[in-house]
């Protein structure tokens, strides 16, 4: 009997060990399983020890409760920081041209080529200077050159309707000073029929330019219009005669501007008030070179 019992004693102590060392195996992978998955809560059933007592009672088998295990957060290590947007970008284009951001290579500019450089700066603004000086100046040429036959034009116009009779002569030594060689014979000729009348008249007549156009201009040759209003007093009465436009063709002659030629176009407006001041409207397209007193 007693045999049997020890017999049986161990096989029950063997069972108990087995029991124990699955149990360990079962705590170590629910250990193992808590370390993977942090913040879950690991149960693990061991199974229930057995024993007999020496009198041959058993021992029910105490299931283990359940420990709860701390989650041990992970800690949030620092983030790498990747590439900005632009800077790959960047870095897709210029590897895109074959070029790497890492190669770049800075070449430090020579002191020649720095000196070449300031160099070709200074001439080219020096020679665009000079153009532009050149270039106003020769406008500023042009401008008097076209000044002069203005006034050239004006001084005739006024000199050939501004006269007194008393000076015939230097009214026509005026004419003579202002026009070409050729125009100031044919004046020559119209002035010999003009002065006879005058003199008779006794006519005295002063001119008022208004206005002076240039009409073509080529550096040798120059036309303009001339508009100018007139007075004439004579025995006859005064005449007025508003807006008398002179058409003249100009040359260089002798390095002066000169009248080559001539057309007189009608005026806007004339009058003749008599000595008795009745006021007539004279006959209109008179030619100035040969005014009526």
């Amino acid at each position: 009997m007693t045999a049997k019992t020890t017999g049986k004693l161990d096989e029950e102590h063997d069972a108990t060990e087995e029991t124990s060392a699955e149990a360990a195996e079962v705590e170590t992978s629910a250990e193992a399983a808590e370390a993977e998955a942090p913040g879950e809560t690991a149960e693990v059933e061991a199974p229930g020890e057995t024993a007999e007592e020496a009198g041959g009672t058993e021992r029910k088998a105490v299931p283990r409760k359940a420990v709860p295990r701390k989650a041990v957060p992970k800690k949030a290590g620092p983030k790498k920081a990747g590439p900005k947007k632009a800077d790959r970008k960047t870095a897709d284009a210029e590897t895109a041209r074959g070029d790497s951001p890492k190669r770049r290579v800075r070449v430090a500019a020579s002191p020649r080529l720095v000196a070449a450089v300031a160099a070709l700066v200074f001439v080219t603004a020096v020679t665009t200077a000079v153009i532009q000086w050149r270039e106003a100046g020769r406008l500023a040429g042009r401008d008097r050159t076209e000044q002069q036959v203005r006034d050239r034009s004006a001084e005739f116009a006024r000199a050939l309707l501004a006269y007194r009779h008393a000076d015939l002569p230097g009214a026509r030594a005026n004419i003579r000073a202002l026009a070409s060689a050729d125009f100031g014979r044919q004046y020559e000729t119209a002035f010999n029929g003009l002065a006879e009348v005058i003199t008779k008249y006794k006519a005295d007549a002063t001119a008022t330019v208004r206005e002076t156009y240039l009409n073509a201009f080529d550096g040798q040759r120059a036309k303009t219009l001339v508009i100018l209003d007139s007075e004439v007093k004579s025995t006859m009465g005064v005449r007025r005669v508003l807006g008398t436009k002179l058409l003249l063709e100009l040359v260089q002659e002798k390095g002066a501007w000169r009248v080559n030629g001539m057309t007189s176009l009608p005026a806007d407006d004339e009058t003749l008030t008599k000595p008795d001041g009745t006021v007539e409207k004279p006959q209109q397209g008179t030619t100035p070179q040969r005014p009526n007193p």
